[in-house]
């Protein structure tokens, strides 16, 4: 049996969006880490300071790159 990233789901279909794929989770996932609504996150997205990948329809957020890009967003905290 070959391995594969994505795992069946109960019903044997491969399911991206129950679980997170090499760390690329769904815009549901990323908005339950970041306090923030749906519109800024796709206007983060749309001005480039959120990566993110489309495949399809479906837009995957790598966790990590995000949290990156949210350090690069951050104001002050120098003295």
């Amino acid at each position: 049996m070959q391995n594969s990233i994505l795992q069946p789901n109960e019903y044997g279909n491969p399911s991206a969006t129950q679980q997170s794929v090499a760390g690329f989770v769904n815009e549901t996932a990323v908005l339950s880490k970041i306090p923030v609504c749906r519109r800024t996150l796709k206007n983060w997205r749309d001005t480039g300071k959120l990566p993110f990948c489309k495949i399809g329809k479906r837009i995957l957020y790598h966790l990590p790159s995000v949290e990156t890009a949210l350090l690069r967003m951050q104001k002050g905290g120098t003295e």
